[in-house]
């Protein structure tokens, strides 16, 4: 790895004046912290801490600098090699094409199969036409906010124990967040698709390897078809969450709360998030919530819905 990974820039020194002062403390990360992190190294604890004396004498940490000093993000200079590579690779997909050498066919490009079996699934699993988030990325941006009444209720969309707010140092990263220990805070969202279809329905949350973290019942109720009026419960379909994880990386992780083959939402859904009590063992039990979308099923027959 030390001969591989600093090519073609070598190493170079760590400068935590670079880091900024919400991660300065953790200093730099080596490329031996980056392969302990990966597990690509099995059966073997790998020592990376020379301030514990873990370094063989006469040697030294190799540090860098195409990754960021948090072992999670490309740096300037790697984020510069990333876009040279997919440059690189488009301009010549597209000159040989032209060139009539060379035609990308789905058969020899690579497809993820943990992601979909073939290409009209990934393009339907890549298809999301219904995305609202807690913060604003592109152009368009439609808000998540909760509904005012539940249906059939006239009960608010969420409790007091939820609250949109950002709860990082930075203030950057807002999310509708709940850290009651004692759980039972909800907060329901609704889906209004295009009825008589099959959807799937995913909840984006803060997932990471804090204590703190808490877990969360996920509950999707299908009306359907509202045009008429009247809202007629059809299916209800649950998922528990645990917003802990082992993953040395605290970010958003999208969780597919319905399934492909099953209708768990043919039109308006409404979405709801209840808290559990604080998990034994753990400091916390904050629950972060950022995004809902939905996508078509790739594996159910719309026909069957009328």
């Amino acid at each position: 790895a030390s001969a591989l990974l600093p090519y073609p820039h070598g190493c170079s020194p760590c400068q935590p004046q670079h880091i900024i002062p919400q991660f300065r403390a953790g200093g730099c990360k080596s490329i031996c912290t980056f392969l302990e992190r990966s597990g690509l190294i099995h059966n073997k604890k790998l020592k990376c801490n020379a301030d514990q004396g873990h370094i063989p004498p006469g040697r030294s940490e190799c540090f860098v600098p195409f990754f960021a000093h948090d072992a999670v993000h490309p740096s300037a200079a790697g984020h510069g090699i990333v876009t040279d590579l997919i440059v690189n690779t488009l301009a010549t997909a597209e000159l040989r094409t032209c060139k009539g050498e060379y035609f990308p066919r789905p058969d020899i490009m690579p497809l993820t199969t943990f992601v979909a079996e073939n290409f009209e699934e990934l393009k339907v699993r890549g298809d999301f036409i219904w995305v609202h988030d807690v913060a604003r990325i592109f152009a368009k941006w439609d808000a998540l906010n909760p509904v005012q009444n539940v249906v059939g209720t006239n009960e608010s969309g969420n409790t007091p124990g939820f609250q949109l707010f950002a709860d990082d140092n930075l203030k950057q990263r807002p999310g509708w967040i709940s850290t009651n220990p004692a759980g039972g805070e909800n907060i329901t969202f609704a889906l209004d698709l295009t009825p008589n279809q099959c959807y799937v329905v995913y909840l984006a949350t803060l997932r990471s390897y804090n204590l703190g973290m808490g877990t969360m019942t996920v509950e999707v109720r299908d009306y359907g078809d509202k045009r008429d009026g009247t809202f007629n419960l059809k299916t209800t379909t649950t998922k528990k969450i645990d917003s802990l994880w082992s993953a040395p990386i605290s970010v958003w992780s999208d969780v597919q709360v319905t399934q492909d083959g099953t209708p768990g939402c043919t039109g308006f859904c409404e979405v709801t998030v209840t808290t559990d009590p604080l998990v034994v063992g753990r400091n916390g039990n904050k629950v972060k919530l950022l995004t809902l979308s939905a996508r078509r099923c790739s594996h159910y027959h719309e026909t069957t819905l009328h």
